[in-house]
């Protein structure tokens, strides 16, 4: 949720009919925006029915969260989803067409990020889902009256749609890194139609159950994509613990992020701490513009997806059934993927996506992150809670940058805004980040070189010996500039 969503939904009084970690997540937006609307906004929330029983809510849904996560260990020890048989294939025929797309995946081990093995990936991916799920599971206040049977029904339906989801998201961010490779610059119209075609066809082969056809994804992307993934459930359990005191998400996300630091660790040094301030990520290089553009095109995924809210069918099952719905989905991932581009080359043409920044940003998060036991602990001078407040700015700019859809001369002036914001912060100055130039007007030198004649009227009225003057001037400017400044 952006700042402009959030604005909207107090304005019109909807925020009343969402669910209570919406709730969550639109007083946390609110809450670290630079917006003058955004406090009056939160006093509008606070004097509303909803911010009068927001305490009883939040004690309501810590209840449900206890009795969820009882329920889900239950299930998971009465049977594994994902157990194969003695020829290596799953036993539950609903998880062979996903497993089928991770079979026909080829790693593409790019340097720049650690190496991705093939063998390892479908274990990843098994656990990235399962911790989706468990995001939504656990907040699912009909889950827990549920009686057994229908309960792993839905487990498996909500880890299975977590799954197919993500292999569209990975699929769909290959397309769009390997767009950003080739080019910078804005997408033409041959530019749009090529990445339509792809991802159209691509979708289509990911759906078929026996699909022999190869899904070329790199190391970069499949370990941002996960990132981005757990960044988001990690945000989940962050708000769900500060509204109910619950830990059970946060230990969830702990267990995955001790699997994926071990396999990742300088990738997901870099890219976990940035998971609250996530309009920050395109910054740092390419695994940051990676992480980005998983999370835009994961969120139009979740939104789009046909199928959520069915029981007996996943996301595959479903557009496999209805093949006129993949028509209508596609389309709107297409959008985010170029959507996604749009913002991204920008930052990359006026150097404010680099390796540099990357570079910088690691170092600081792996200072802290050794010097967890030391409150007091600086990095370069600066404090924790100066680099959390610089951060929460500069993501609060960013969004603004990233929204600002007019024209380019507006958007350039809001990324100038981001970029002044960023570098001369706290951060920018114990990085030493050197101003980088973000290019407002013409940087070519015959643009201001041009000769104008100037053609003065023969029947002006002015003195002659006036006249005489202002010529003899400009003569002696001239002889100037022709000698270098020495005169004659």
């Amino acid at each position: 949720m952006d700042i402009k969503k959030a604005l909207e939904l107090v304005e019109s009084g909807r925020f009343e009919e969402l669910d209570i970690d919406d709730i969550w997540e639109l007083i946390n937006v609110l809450s670290a925006s630079s917006e003058p609307q955004a406090f009056q906004a939160l006093v509008k929330i606070q004097n509303s029915k909803v911010g009068a029983s927001l305490p009883q809510m939040n004690m309501q849904m810590q209840y449900i969260i206890e009795q969820n996560s009882q329920a889900i260990g239950k299930i998971e020890k009465g049977f594994d989803l994902f157990e194969l048989d003695k020829k290596g294939q799953p036993k539950n025929p609903a998880v062979f067409p996903i497993f089928n797309f991770f079979s026909h995946v080829e790693v593409e081990n790019k340097e720049g990020a650690e190496k991705v093995e093939s063998e390892k990936l479908f274990e990843q991916a098994v656990s990235i889902a399962k911790l989706t799920a468990k995001k939504d599971i656990l907040l699912d206040k009909n889950f827990s009256r549920q009686n057994p049977e229908e309960q792993e029904k839905t487990y498996t339906n909500t880890v299975l749609m977590a799954m197919e989801e993500s292999a569209f998201v990975l699929v769909s961010n290959q397309i769009l890194e390997d767009t950003l490779t080739k080019k910078h610059t804005p997408l033409s119209k041959v530019d749009r139609e090529e990445i339509t075609v792809k991802a159209e066809k691509s979708f289509r082969e990911v759906i078929r159950p026996k699909t022999k056809t190869k899904f070329p994804l790199t190391n970069t992307n499949i370990i941002s994509t996960f990132a981005a993934e757990i960044n988001r459930a990690g945000n989940k359990a962050e708000q769900i613990e500060k509204n109910t005191t619950s830990k059970e998400l946060n230990k969830e996300v702990e267990k995955v992020d001790k699997k994926l630091q071990k396999e990742y660790p300088e990738t997901m040094q870099l890219l976990r701490p940035l998971a609250q301030y996530q309009h920050v990520a395109f910054i740092v290089g390419k695994r940051g513009r990676n992480v980005f553009g998983a999370d835009v095109i994961a969120k139009t995924v979740h939104e789009n997806n046909p199928a959520k809210g069915q029981k007996d069918v996943s996301l595959f099952a479903f557009l496999k059934k209805q093949p006129a719905k993949i028509k209508s989905f596609s389309q709107s991932v297409v959008r985010s993927i170029k959507k996604a581009y749009t913002k991204m080359a920008e930052a990359v043409s006026l150097n404010l996506s680099t390796e540099k920044i990357a570079a910088g940003f690691k170092n600081m998060f792996l200072f802290f992150s050794h010097k967890k036991e030391d409150k007091n602990a600086k990095y370069n001078g600066i404090g924790a809670k100066t680099v959390d407040g610089n951060l929460r700015i500069i993501s609060a700019k960013a969004s603004q940058a990233l929204m600002t859809q007019d024209t380019v001369d507006k958007r350039v002036i809001a990324w100038k805004d981001f970029r002044n914001t960023l570098y001369n912060s706290q951060i920018g100055r114990a990085m030493a980040l050197d101003p980088e130039r973000t290019e407002l007007v013409s940087e070519q030198v015959e643009d201001y070189t041009k000769v104008t004649p100037i053609i003065l009227n023969k029947k002006s009225k002015m003195p002659k010996t006036f006249i005489g003057k202002a010529l003899g001037m400009v003569h002696k400017v001239l002889l100037n500039q022709n000698t270098g400044g020495k005169t004659r």
